[in-house]
């Protein structure tokens, strides 16, 4: 007897929503086992489509039926059954989610830390190899975002010799990296009900309006709205 798929092809997500938000979607049916976004290879850019792995074949049947037509961000979801093996083939599933051996790491001198062991190795890389490393990094970072997630938290030194890195090959700045640091949001504990007024405006804004703007304040405005709908402000009612 031919084993049913337990992989989900969801297509028509909107192409400015994430891996972790499809996962918040995808779990809202059951447990999932692996998700994978599709992206474009050269622009970077997501195609609107994914792969979803659930833990059987009855979750999956009941992802088609909930989650086809749904609406998410003014589109339509179009969810299909897709067999194991397409999945496969995207990279999810099997070993897709485990880290893959990683080398072993440098003897620490007396009185050295990590960081200061990481910044003597990195003297020592050329451009072209430096270059590279950050090349790769961004490409698995497209790829599979979540994997690349689960390995600077289980290598948080990772995470230093990257930004090292990119200031090494002048892809990042101080400045910038100062701004992602102590970027955050605040609770929605400590607006003022004038702000929690204008984050509903933003977020109530349609295709319409948000046409009306220029290219600048329209990228502005869909960036807090993506923010309002992953919760950074708290539950935001329009």
């Amino acid at each position: 007897m031919e084993t049913q798929s337990r992989t989900v092809f969801v297509a028509s997500i909107p192409f400015d929503y994430t891996e972790e938000q499809v996962l918040d979607i995808a779990k809202s049916v059951g447990p999932v086992n692996d998700i994978k976004l599709i992206f474009d290879p050269t622009t970077g850019k997501s195609k609107g489509n994914a792969y979803i792995s659930y833990g059987d074949s009855e979750t999956a049947a009941s992802a088609v039926r909930n989650l086809n037509n749904m609406n998410v961000g003014n589109r339509y979801l179009r969810c299909t059954m897709a067999s194991d093996e397409d999945a496969q083939n995207q990279g999810l599933g099997g070993n897709a989610g485990k880290l893959p051996p990683l080398p072993l790491g440098v003897q620490l001198f007396p009185g050295q830390n990590a960081q200061q062991a990481i910044s003597d190795l990195l003297t020592r890389l050329d451009s072209q190899t430096a270059g590279k490393l950050m090349k790769e990094a961004k490409a698995m970072s497209l790829e599979n975002p979540v994997l690349m997630k689960k390995l600077l938290d289980q290598c948080p030194q990772l995470s230093h010799a990257l930004v090292e890195t990119s200031l090494m090959v002048n892809l990042a700045n101080k400045n910038l990296v100062e701004l992602c640091l102590n970027r955050r949001h605040p609770d929605l504990d400590h607006l003022t009900r004038d702000h929690v007024e204008l984050l509903k405006y933003v977020n109530g804004l349609t295709e319409e309006e948000l046409a009306s703007l220029d290219a600048d304040k329209r990228k502005v405005v869909k960036q807090i709205q993506n923010e309002i709908s992953k919760g950074s402000y708290g539950a935001i009612e329009t």
